[in-house]
């Protein structure tokens, strides 16, 4: 379903005059809306009622594809034996002449006419053009009640095919979403009846196996998701950054959690996999697993694991964010200066293993130390007797083994701590750079304490697994010229890398101005 060439438009448009002249007593019509393709679709108002409804007329020519007709009688089939909060209300249905009898072909132009009810709301395009924002509640409002006529449909053995934010109408105000409903049902079919060889959807919102003609009930939550995802974004799949994993081009949503929770972004990742198998089984589960997050996410990352790559997925937001959306990098704010912390790296897999040898070498070597104890005696002739002296022997063991089980101790709740609450604070002030480490209940120790004319070097390392920083006079306890930060320094990726060294950059180049 793509846009008609202007010839058929405006063909479109002089045979859709000629209809309305034939309603103009009943119906006023206001402005077009949605996007159909091969028939006119207008908002207008009952002139009796003072209802608004929706017409859609198709006017039946010589050249008129059969499917295009079989289509838009299969929507007004649907529409009376339908009855959903998100299914438009059926009103009537009738043919209208548009061009006289022809003797000559025996035929005259004719019109298929199909009103039906409109809740009065906007599309999801007009809004997202108004600049609307959606919040995280916003989007579950929407989810929910389009989940519910999902399952309203498949439980018919009905697919959509075509769901999108054009498709899709919103009634209430900014302050207070009402309900959501479809726009038109003009491609729904039986699941069991699509022809193998008819391309129906739209590009951005339809999945890959529908482009090859057939559409199954998980297609309709990939659009679905692929909706939500345009609502938060303000652009659809297809002009979205992709990755070829293996031949497989993958996409996923990433946004700052203080748009969307992480669980909500897994849940919408879960809707636009790009294989049928990895999507809910049905709209029933997913609907099931929103009103249930963030548990059911977690539940569903415990039992089956995404293998496939992430590519983060900008947001269209009003105001920029401060930091970048893919860091974890909290940013403070001070009167004349600005702080940069780098949580701790958590249990990532090389780090903790790091602590755990020594952890696990000082524990063994207390348990031998406690047990050597264990076996000294004392007794009057402890130093005459076998017993006695062996018993003394094996106590200096275990003060050795205690020496040593304490130095492993040591290094692994070092390391272990280091792991977990070692936090990195960058302050950047108007001519001085402070980098220190900081944990809890400790003075923080500083690593970098510079003058901005005394740096001469800030680079990241040709693998961008580290920054470094070169410096002429480093005023720390430990002076030294070079510093470098790497991943597992913190809870930092290869694009924090990049970000950082070029932030501290730009500060360097800058003399005189205040981070």
């Amino acid at each position: 379903f793509f846009n008609p060439p202007l010839a058929v438009s405006m063909a479109i448009s002089f045979s859709t005059s000629t209809v309305l002249e034939r309603l103009s007593d009943r119906y006023e019509v206001h402005h077009p809306i949605g996007q159909p393709f091969g028939y006119q679709q207008l908002l207008a108002s009952d002139i009796r009622t003072k209802q608004p409804v929706v017409i859609k007329s198709l006017t039946i020519e010589e050249n008129t594809p059969t499917g295009d007709i079989c289509c838009f009688e299969r929507e007004i089939h649907f529409l009376e034996s339908l009855n959903h909060p998100t299914v438009p209300r059926y009103i009537d249905s009738f043919t209208v002449d548009t061009t006289p009898y022809s003797a000559a072909s025996g035929t005259g132009g004719k019109g298929l006419i199909l009103v039906q009810g409109h809740s009065g709301g906007q599309t999801l395009t007009s809004l997202a053009a108004r600049g609307k924002t959606f919040t995280e509640s916003d989007i579950k409002a929407i989810a929910k009640q389009l989940l519910q006529g999902l399952i309203y449909l498949h439980d018919k053995g009905l697919v959509h095919r075509d769901i999108k934010p054009d498709n899709i109408t919103l009634t209430g105000r900014d302050t207070e979403l009402g309900q959501a409903a479809w726009l038109n049902l003009g491609t729904v079919q039986y699941i069991q009846a699509q022809p193998k060889d008819t391309l129906v959807g739209t590009y951005g919102y339809m999945p890959p196996e529908q482009v090859g003609g057939q559409a199954s009930f998980a297609s309709d939550l990939f659009s679905l998701g692929a909706t939500l995802v345009y609502l938060v974004t303000g652009t659809h799949l297809g002009e979205m950054p992709h990755r070829s994993v293996e031949g497989d081009r993958t996409v996923k949503f990433v946004c700052p959690t203080v748009r969307l929770s992480a669980g909500m972004q897994q849940w919408l990742n879960w809707l636009i996999e790009p294989a049928m198998r990895d999507r809910p089984k049905s709209a029933r589960k997913a609907l099931a697993a929103l009103n249930h997050l963030p548990l059911a996410m977690l539940k569903q990352r415990i039992w089956k694991p995404t293998k496939s790559h992430l590519m983060p997925i900008p947001i269209a937001i009003s105001k920029a964010p401060e930091e970048p959306y893919f860091t974890q990098i909290r940013r403070i704010k001070k009167r004349r200066s600005s702080e940069l912390v780098v949580p701790p790296v958590g249990l990532r897999s090389v780090s903790y293993k790091v602590a755990l040898p020594p952890l696990a070498m000082g524990i063994a070597m207390t348990s031998v130390t406690l047990y050597l104890f264990s076996l000294l005696e004392f007794s009057p002739d402890m130093l005459s007797s076998f017993d006695g002296l062996a018993s003394i022997a094996a106590a200096s063991l275990g003060v050795m083994g205690g020496i040593y089980a304490a130095r492993f101790l040591r290094v692994g709740f070092l390391l272990l701590s280091k792991a977990l609450f070692r936090q990195i604070h960058i302050q950047i002030e108007a001519d001085v750079l402070l980098i220190s480490y900081k944990y809890w209940l400790r003075a923080p120790e500083y690593v970098v304490n510079t003058r901005r004319d005394a740096i001469y070097n800030i680079s990241a390392l040709p693998d961008g697994g580290a920054m470094r920083i070169l410096t002429h006079h480093n005023r720390t306890r430990s002076p030294r010229d070079c510093y470098k930060l790497s991943l597992t320094d913190g809870a930092l990726s290869h694009r924090d890398i990049r970000w950082l060294t070029s932030l501290l950059n730009e500060w360097r180049r800058q003399p005189g101005s205040c981070a």
